[in-house]
């Protein structure tokens, strides 16, 4: 699930304004790792350019929460009017108490009391999408991530069902929209200049409306009636709009990160077979079909768990992003209304100062034998304040769930193991044009260890 997500290269300028970037925050929203130490040089806050822009990159941890919990003085990136036609009468456009309400509404069904029981129906749902997935040919892998989560989300956290036609185009608009709601926000300043690709925005919009419209009327309500999409419903007064436009955010949202996070998780894996053996063998213990619900939780399978942190660490959301409703300070630095204000997520993660050798995929960093003891709450996966993940709860048990069973059901393998993988330039980064091979499980066929030099263990290129 997703937050909100918000930037840059280059090295400090002059002490009386220590600029950590000129005109290339996009390009430092895909490589977030080299400006970790440089932006300790540059102090808490490090004004810097972006064109004729100027913003703001707050590098203080304290600093970090106050503005990302500050609603009141800070505007979260969904709530501007540039996003209107994409963020509805919904909850992720709204602001204030009216943002507060909906949340609480939905609070119920989406805590982790309540989803506790997912286990085996992620397991379940899994294994049924999995069946769809090619084995005798390369797999688009964030279409096809994309494609599994949605699948997840619809069945088992909205209680669902969807077409296969709609949910493999569901799967291919995902990028389509990610990269449109970028471009448009990032664009805001500047209203008169065309964001790319706005038609192709506007017909994958279309498809996501279809499906959210399809998984509203084929709905089945949990006994109780408690289930988030039954809450939306008796919530809108027999207004339907106003839960579709509740249930497109969280179908959207629900997609979004998540599909990331595994598609990342599958680039990690073809790198390391030895990892990839590692979580296999976990998740023979723990996902036979006779598995109590209470064992399918993330602390019974720490390998795949720790995979995922680091999947996390390394490739999650880089930034996020707010703007000051009004002229405000920043510790000691002004920040004029409207300014953009990023929090550099991806640079607190690759800090040398909290993670040893952060540049290497080490997932064994994470486990409850590694010492110091990290915190998986300091990697902020779902962002703080107000506008903390809603699905957060929901997300802790299928991706994990969901990433064992498609290890324990298929072999991954990259393609060209020499191809340079890019980065996406979208609200969560992918790993553009990842294709890899996904065949049958075989269970006694050696698996030699992972690339070990660092020139061969990180091909990603985030330019």
């Amino acid at each position: 699930m997703i937050e909100d997500g918000g930037g840059a290269r280059g090295c400090p300028a002059s002490r009386e304004e220590p600029r950590v970037a000129h005109s290339r925050t996009l390009r430092f929203w895909l490589d977030p790792a080299n400006i970790a130490v440089r932006l300790g040089q540059a102090g808490p806050v490090a004004r810097t350019k972006a064109g004729p822009a100027v913003a703001f990159q707050v590098n203080d941890p304290s600093l970090i929460r106050k503005v990302g919990c500050g609603e009141d003085i800070f505007q979260a990136w969904s709530a501007d009017p540039c996003l209107r036609d994409f963020t509805g009468d919904g909850f992720a456009g709204a602001e204030g108490q009216a943002h507060r309400d909906r949340r609480a509404l939905m609070k119920p069904a989406l805590a982790a009391p309540r989803l506790t029981a997912l286990g085996p129906s992620v397991r379940d749902s899994t294994e049924g999408l999995l069946a769809g997935l090619p084995v005798d040919r390369p797999v688009d892998v964030p279409v096809e991530m994309s494609r599994l989560v949605a699948g997840l989300v619809i069945e088992t956290v909205l209680k669902s069902g969807i077409s296969p036609d709609l949910l493999a185009a569901l799967a291919r608009a995902r990028s389509v929209l990610s990269a449109g709601v970028f471009w448009k926000y990032a664009l805001s300043p500047w209203p008169w200049v065309p964001a790319p690709r706005s038609r192709a925005f506007r017909r994958a919009l279309g498809t996501l409306n279809d499906a959210t419209r399809e998984v509203y009327e084929r709905h089945q309500p949990d006994a109780d009636g408690n289930d988030v999409v039954s809450l939306l419903k008796r919530s809108s007064d027999n207004r339907p709009d106003a839960a579709l436009h509740d249930l497109r955010a969280l179908l959207f949202a629900g997609i979004e990160a998540t599909a990331s996070t595994l598609a990342w998780a599958c680039y990690e894996l073809g790198r390391h077979p030895d990892h990839q053996a590692a979580i296999r063998a976990e998740a023979d213990a723990v996902l036979g079909a006779d598995a109590p619900a209470d064992a399918l939780r993330p602390e019974q399978m720490p390998r795949t768990a720790g995979f995922i942190r680091e999947v996390t660490r390394l490739h999650g959301i880089p930034f996020l992003v707010r703007r000051p409703r009004h002229a405000t300070y920043v510790g000691e630095q002004p920040v004029p209304a409207g300014a953009l204000v990023t929090l550099p997520m991806g640079a607190l993660r690759r800090d040398p100062a909290r993670y040893a050798r952060p540049e290497e995929f080490d997932p064994l960093r994470w486990s409850p034998e590694a010492r110091p003891q990290l915190s998986p709450a300091a990697l902020l996966p779902y962002g703080l304040g107000p506008r903390y993940c809603p699905g957060a709860a929901a997300s802790e048990i299928l991706t994990p769930v969901a990433l064992a069973s498609l290890v324990r059901s298929r072999t991954l393998r990259t393609t060209t193991p020499d191809r340079t993988v890019r980065v996406s330039l979208e609200l969560t980064p992918m790993p553009k044009g990842l294709t890899m091979l996904a065949a049958p499980r075989e269970p006694h066929s050696p698996l030699v260890p992972g690339p070990t030099s660092r020139e061969e263990a990180d091909p990603v290129r985030r330019p």
